[in-house]
């Protein structure tokens, strides 16, 4: 489609296709799923963060009337280990437990009364052990180790990750290092070197709908309906845990309520798998809040950061120290280390620069994904440190940092993608939507500014989509992209509806099946929009290409004259065809189908620090006003304005709801949230004394700003977004209560 050609369906705001079933309450998620003879599954949880396991013995609670399976430790010896990064979890804990939560036993029953009893006569055994539930408490010598030895390695994502040899008998589990120029050449030519440490609290993903799933396996095959990010990607892991090969692993993907990042790689579904199977009948497995709570976490982190500036102004060094504690399982641990250690630069012009990130084990929740990966961590960083270095020289923070802000085109490191989009005009625009340099009457209020990117799309992606025509013109898309909420069916149906210029109703999604659907690694990293876009894009050019074809065949013309309009091909001096009655001289009846394809593969390269350029980047500005309780120290957040660059929107309220959302999520970071640890004990595993935003914190002004400028790489010039709006709020409310 041409550069400004009038767009019929892209870019404009359609009902969601999901909408309607959400709004009634008859959407379908896991936690929905029945299946006739199903039984409930209860997990038996350690109450110790660090404890040998004795002794584990289920004979009691098997014997429980209703109780049809008991899994333990002797059930492990069969199946094979899982993880995101490292094989270093069992379904349940065979040797030791390593954190307040870790799976012990679990039973399958009748119903969830009695499997609860039967959790109460399991016979368990622990021998306690010292614990570590710090980064600094796991890094200090001589420290209880979370694992005794080196966990094997994995792929994750298209990257293989292994434990460096020379961390044995320590609780480090990886390292991202990168450099570029001189970083002690850079700070010998500095005028002022800042260094500032930056701490980031454990906060909990807190989707509405907790962890669930369904399983079902009959002799050899294997279903599950899960509450998952990457079906793909289970069923791998399925396929290594029991040695099956993937044509005999089904899963099914109803809708999730929420997940941002906690329902990717494996957490649960292993063990709803072995009690199935152990069962001999379908199982589901739903987790309260709490236990979610207690089965992944985003991952708190400690950023130094070393800055050398000019008296200028020029920003000539900088150098970071990373540690991201991961919890007692890697987890995807390792890729938000690396992830972390790469962005912490900033959207700035850096000769100099190194890092060094660490992945830590700790006697605490896993940590894995969560939306943004890494970012939020060293953006806080940053660009908290961006003021703190203005404030000593005495610049205006906004001055200081258009005068180092990457432009257009520039490269953020060798190998990689240049800067996609102009840096400079969306912070001008941000600092002038929250009246940046007017003072404020009242002595207690401050107005902060962020500028945050991150290498959008994921590393690595390999995706694929099918389009498939009915005989009666109606349309059929088959994508592995996950429904969370975000609103990606409606998306990737608008962009299959522009291609082959048919409304939006005749478009309709197919259930998520590994079995009929097409390939894609995951959704994650702002990407649908892109990757599964271009993917989806591509199948309906094919089938578009072959409907040409047959049409030029029909009408006697050359297809290179035939356009498609409406559910119909037209050809010269008014002739046209619709596209049922095409589907019926084709196949000579009221049958067929046509079907066309679509994929989508990153490229790989030595050049690129991450091992391949990014796909875009992910950019997003935040500004923000505060007023200050100097007697009890209450932030009110008086307004707050988020730019995000989506290179053009596809669904223009979607692409706001994913914004504002996201910003209201990293409220929550800034402001209320946090897990807390005593003694190895979460305190706070709950709704009532872990605090989510709500309406009343919302800011008194809000406002998402969309930046379209069409030079995106995904169809019509769309960019991804989702993460970005979460990036910048930390460090412009810091900044503004600062300057409060």
């Amino acid at each position: 489609m041409k550069q400004g050609q009038t767009l019929n369906v892209v870019g404009k705001t359609t009902p969601r296709m999901d909408g309607k079933e959400k709004v009634t309450g008859k959407a379908v998620y896991t936690v929905d799923i029945e299946l006739p003879g199903m039984a409930h599954a209860k997990i038996l949880r350690s109450p110790y963060a660090h404890a040998r396991l004795a002794r584990v013995d289920g004979r009691r609670a098997e014997a429980l009337p209703g109780v049809y399976a008991v899994i333990t430790r002797d059930d492990q010896r069969r199946l094979g280990m899982f993880g995101a990064a490292y094989k270093d979890q069992t379904i349940v804990a065979v040797d030791k437990v390593r954190y307040v939560g870790d799976a012990v036993a679990a039973v399958a029953a009748v119903d969830e009364a009695t499997a609860e009893q039967a959790l109460n006569l399991l016979e368990v055994e622990y021998e306690e052990l010292p614990s570590v539930t710090s980064i600094d408490e796991a890094l200090a010598p001589g420290a209880p180790l979370v694992h005794d030895a080196p966990s094997s390695g994995g792929e994750m994502m298209g990257q293989r990750y292994e434990i460096p040899p020379e961390f044995a008998g320590t609780n480090l589990c990886y390292r991202f290092s990168y450099a570029k120029g001189d970083v002690e050449q850079g700070f010998k030519s500095a005028d002022d070197i800042f260094e500032d440490t930056f701490s980031f609290p454990r906060v909990q993903h807190f989707s509405m709908e907790p962890h669930a799933t369904v399983a079902h396996v009959e002799q050899d095959r294997m279903t599950l309906w899960a509450a998952t990010q990457e079906p793909f990607t289970l069923r791998d892991h399925l396929a290594d845990i029991f040695r099956l090969p993937l044509n005999k692993i089904r899963i099914i993907v109803p809708y999730l309520g929420g997940a941002y990042g906690g329902k990717l790689a494996v957490k649960t579904e292993p063990l709803t798998a072995a009690l199935s199977w152990k069962a001999k009948r379908p199982v589901r497995l739903a987790h309260s809040i709490e236990e979610s709570f207690k089965t992944v976490t985003r991952h708190p982190a400690r950023v130094l950061i070393k800055t050398g500036v000019t008296k200028n102004g020029k920003i000539v060094a900088r150098q970071c120290l990373i540690h991201m504690e991961t919890g007692a399982y890697a987890d995807a641990g390792p890729r938000v280390t690396q992830k972390a250690g790469y962005r912490c630069f900033g959207p700035y012009r850096i000769p100099h620069m190194k890092t060094d990130a660490y992945t830590v084990y700790t006697n605490t929740v896993p940590a894995g994904a969560y939306r943004g990966f890494g970012t939020l961590q060293v953006t806080w960083a940053y660009e908290s440190q961006m003021d703190i270095i203005a404030e000593k020289l005495g610049l205006d923070p906004l001055e200081f940092r258009l005068k180092n802000l990457l432009k257009k085109g520039e490269l953020y490191t060798p190998g990689d993608t240049p800067v996609d989009c102009d840096l400079k005009e969306g912070l001008l625009r941000a600092a002038k939507e929250i009246g940046w340099g007017k003072r404020s009457h009242k002595t207690n209020r401050g107005k902060g500014l962020a500028c945050c990117m991150k290498d959008g799309g994921g590393t690595y992606k390999v995706a694929s989509a099918a389009v498939k025509m009915n005989a009666d013109g109606s349309i059929i898309l088959l994508t592995g992209t996950v429904e969370i909420g975000q609103g990606a069916l409606t998306a990737l149906s608008q962009i299959a509806a522009e291609e082959l210029a048919v409304p939006l109703e005749r478009v309709i999604v197919a259930q998520l099946d590994t079995d009929v659907t097409p390939y894609d690694v995951n959704t994650n990293a702002s990407s649908s929009t892109v990757v599964m876009g271009l993917s989806v894009q591509r199948a309906a050019q094919d089938l578009k290409r072959q409907l040409l074809r047959h049409a030029g065949k029909l009408l006697k013309t050359n297809s290179d004259r035939l356009s498609l309009k409406n559910g119909h091909i037209q050809g010269g001096k008014g002739s046209a065809i619709s596209f049922e009655e095409l589907m019926h001289r084709v196949f000579l009846s009221s049958a067929g189908e046509i079907v066309g394809r679509g994929a989508y593969q990153d490229t790989k390269s030595k050049k690129a620090a991450l091992g391949s350029p990014t796909t875009f980047w992910e950019i997003s500005w935040g500004g923000a006003e505060v007023e200050i309780d100097r007697d009890t120290g209450e932030i009110k957040l008086l307004k707050y304005v988020s730019l995000a660059d989506v290179g053009q929107a596809i669904h223009p309220v979607l692409c706001e709801g994913q914004d504002e959302g996201g910003v209201m999520n990293s409220i929550g970071h800034s402001l209320l949230e946090e897990m807390i640890y005593k003694d190895g004990q979460l305190l706070n595993p709950n709704l009532i004394d872990y605090r989510v935003p709500s309406f009343d914190d919302l800011p008194r002004d809000f406002e998402t700003i969309l930046v379209e400028n069409h030079n995106g790489p995904g169809p019509f010039g769309s960019k991804g977004t989702g993460e970005g709006g979460l990036l910048p709020v930390a460090p412009a409310i810091g900044n503004a209560v600062y300057r409060a």
